[in-house]
C-alpha cells in the first residue's frame, strides 16, 4: 500500500531535509530480503492528481491515479470514494460522519457529491460544498482545540482501491483541499515534459519505446525535464503565522524496475537546492542474474509542498554488464 500522505507547507522545508538526509547515497542500503523503496515489483499506485489541484466552490475537480503494474497483469477493477477527513493516518479509518448526516449539516441539500465517486479510470468531484459549513467545521468549537488544519483547505480523503488480474490489490489515499473561496491562491501542477539519459556524452531521450540503452551494473545520469519557469511564487506564512512571498518546493521520487538509483528522492528548494541538482540522478540497473529481462522502466514523480503532482515516464533497452 502507497498512501499519498499529505505534507503542509509549514512542515515542508524540514521534511525535505529529512528525505534528503536519509536518501543521500541510497543505492543499495536496504535490508536483504526487502527491495528498496523505490522497486517497482507489484501493483503500485505511486501518484494521485488533481486538476485544479485544490477545487474552489462550485468547482470540478479530475482525479487521476499513476498506477504501475508488472508485465502481463492489468486492472481488473477500481474503486473511489471520498469522505470528510478522518485523522492524521486517513487509511483505514471510518467515515467521521455519514452521507445522511452530511446532508443534514448542509441542511437538506441534495447537490452534495455521494461518498461513491464511480469506478472509472479517473474520478470527478464536485465541489458543492458550502464554504461557511466547511469553514466552521476547520474553526471548531470554544470548548475544543481545532480539529482540523485548513491552511490549505478543507481536507477531504479521496481513496481509490485499485484490484489487477493477479489478484493484488492497493487502497491508496490523497487528501484533496477544498478552497473556501474563490480569492484564495490556487495552485498549479508542476511540469515535468520528459527524461532524459547521458549516453557517450549526449542526452537521448528515454521514451515509451525502449530506444535507448544503458550498461548492466553501471552508474547512467538520468534527468527529469521540469522547466524552472513553471516553478512559482505563492503567499505562505512563516514560522510565527505571518504572510510572506514563497518560492514553491518540489521533490522527485525516482522509481525504476531493475537496479537502483543513487537517491530515491531529490529535491528543489529554493537558495538551498538548486533545480539542476534536482532533476539529475544516477541509475544503476541490475545485471541478468539478478533481472533477466531485458528492459526496465523508469517513473519520476514531482511533487511540490501544495498538493500538486505531476510524472514522466520511460522505458531503456538493458545491455551487457561491463
Amino acid at each position: 500500500m502507497t498512501p499519498t500522505s499529505p505534507v503542509h507547507a509549514a512542515g515542508f522545508r524540514r521534511a525535505l531535509v529529512v528525505a534528503l538526509a536519509l536518501s543521500a547515497g541510497v543505492s543499495a542500503g536496504c535490508s536483504e530480503g526487502f527491495d528498496p523503496y523505490n522497486r517497482l515489483t507489484g501493483l503500485r499506485v505511486l501518484a494521485i492528481q488533481s486538476e485544479p489541484v485544490a477545487p474552489a466552490p462550485d468547482e470540478t475537480t479530475t482525479l487521476t491515479p499513476l498506477i504501475y503494474l508488472p508485465p502481463g497483469d492489468a486492472v481488473a477493477s477500481m474503486s473511489w470514494s471520498w469522505c470528510p477527513y478522518a485523522g492524521p493516518s486517513s487509511q483505514g479509518y471510518p467515515c467521521l460522519i455519514s452521507e445522511e448526516q452530511l446532508a443534514q449539516l448542509a441542511g437538506g441539500a441534495d447537490d452534495l457529491p455521494p461518498y461513491d465517486l464511480g469506478s472509472g479510470e479517473t474520478a470527478s468531484f464536485d465541489h458543492t460544498l458550502d464554504p461557511d459549513l466547511l469553514a466552521s467545521v476547520c474553526a471548531g468549537a470554544a470548548d475544543q482545540p481545532e480539529l482540523l488544519d485548513c491552511e490549505e483547505g478543507f481536507p477531504a480523503r479521496v481513496t481509490l482501491t485499485v484490484r489487477s488480474d493477479s489478484g493484488e490489490e492497493v487502497e491508496t489515499v490523497r487528501i484533496l483541499h477544498l478552497r473556501f473561496t474563490d480569492d484564495q491562491e490556487p495552485n498549479q501542477n508542476p511540469v515535468v515534459d520528459g527524461l532524459r539519459a547521458v549516453v557517450d556524452g549526449g542526452d537521448e531521450v528515454i521514451g515509451d519505446e525502449p530506444t535507448v540503452t544503458l550498461p548492466r551494473n553501471t552508474d547512467t545520469v538520468v534527468r527529469a525535464d521540469v522547466p524552472d519557469d513553471v516553478i512559482e511564487s505563492y503567499t505562505g506564512t512563516d514560522d510565527d503565522g505571518q504572510p510572506e512571498e514563497r518560492v514553491e518546493e518540489l521533490v522527485l521520487t525516482w522509481f525504476v524496475e531493475s537496479g537502483d538509483t543513487k537517491s530515491e528522492r531529490t529535491a528543489f528548494i529554493d537558495e538551498i537546492e538548486p533545480l539542476e541538482d534536482a532533476i539529475e540522478n544516477e541509475w544503476s540497473p541490475d545485471g541478468p542474474d539478478d533481472y533477466p529481462r531485458d528492459t526496465s522502466q523508469i517513473v519520476v514523480v514531482v511533487r511540490d509542498d501544495r498538493d500538486g503532482v505531476a510524472w514522466a515516464s520511460g522505458s531503456v533497452a538493458l545491455g551487457d554488464a561491463p
